[in-house]
């Protein structure tokens, strides 16, 4: 009963409903918005990225210039990059921009295949 205050308490911290708050409690949710992240690691006063899991860390410290430093250490044009991981070209290049986030799925498939 009590965690169950700690996880009203917390979503009401952060303006969220504890449902979306429990959720992120559990194994497997894929993104995690970074707003919220950053009220809950200042709620509990440890730094954002102990809350973070690998692809939410990737997401944090910029995506696009981790897929261009991987495409570039492999010496491949982003059409020869974005046809290796099986994704359109123009997606390729909003993922480096940083103008559209990369989906969970597609980021293990950068991990195995980039």
């Amino acid at each position: 009963y009590s965690c169950g205050l700690l996880q009203r308490d917390v979503a009401d911290f952060i303006g969220i409903e504890r449902s979306t708050y429990s959720s992120y409690e559990e194994i497997g949710r894929d993104y995690y918005p970074i707003e919220n992240m950053l009220k809950i690691s200042e709620l509990f006063s440890v730094p954002v990225t102990e809350l973070l899991d690998d692809y939410n860390l990737f997401i944090y410290h910029n995506q696009g210039e981790q897929i261009r430093k991987i495409r570039e250490k492999r010496g491949m044009t982003q059409r020869e990059f974005a046809r290796r991981l099986g994704v359109p070209y123009g997606t390729l290049q909003q993922w480096e921009q940083n103008r559209v986030q990369m989906f969970k799925s597609a980021w293990k498939n950068l991990m195995e295949r980039g």
